[in-house]
C-alpha cells in the first residue's frame, strides 16, 4: 500500500502530465508558430492508469465512477499541497509524467524552457481568473 505523501506525488504526476499534451498540434498565428495545448480528455478518463495510483486509497469500483468523478480524482492526484489548485510546480510535474507515458521511461528529459512555455502555454490558456492557478473548474473547462 502506498504511504499518503508518495501517493499524492504520483497522483500530482499524473494529473499534470494529462494537463498538458506533448503531442502539440503546431498552428500558425501571425505569421508565428504557437502550440495549442489541450487536455486530452481520454487521458484524464483513462480508468485503467487512475486507479492504478489510487489503488488503496480510493474504495469505490472503478465502475461505478462516472467521467466527472474521474477527472475530480485526476486533478486531486496531482494536487499535492491539497489546496484545489495546481501551481505551476504541479502542472511541471504532471507534464513530465505525460511526456515520459508517451515516450517510454527512459527518456531524455525536458529542457527547462520548453517546459517552462508549455506551462505557461497552460496557465495563459486555462487560468480564467489570472491567479497563477489551474482550479478544478478551469480544469473542467478546458476538457470541454
Amino acid at each position: 500500500m502506498l504511504s499518503q505523501r508518495t501517493f499524492r506525488v504520483y497522483f500530482l504526476c499524473y494529473l499534470v502530465s494529462a494537463l498538458i499534451i506533448l503531442a502539440l498540434a503546431e498552428e500558425h498565428v501571425d505569421g508565428r508558430h504557437q502550440a495549442n495545448i489541450r487536455l486530452d480528455k481520454n487521458l484524464v478518463q483513462d480508468k485503467d492508469h487512475i486507479m492504478e495510483h489510487l489503488e488503496g486509497v480510493i474504495d469505490k469500483p472503478e465502475s461505478e465512477m462516472s467521467p466527472q468523478e474521474l477527472q475530480l480524482h485526476y486533478f486531486k492526484m496531482h494536487d499535492y499541497d491539497g489546496n484545489n489548485l495546481l501551481d505551476g510546480l504541479e502542472l511541471a510535474t504532471a507534464i513530465w509524467h505525460v511526456h515520459k507515458e508517451e515516450r517510454g521511461e527512459h527518456t531524455q528529459a525536458m529542457k527547462e524552457e520548453e517546459l517552462i512555455n508549455l506551462i505557461d502555454d497552460v496557465l495563459r490558456d486555462d487560468d480564467k481568473n489570472n491567479d497563477g492557478y489551474i482550479d478544478y473548474a478551469e480544469f473542467a473547462k478546458s476538457l470541454e
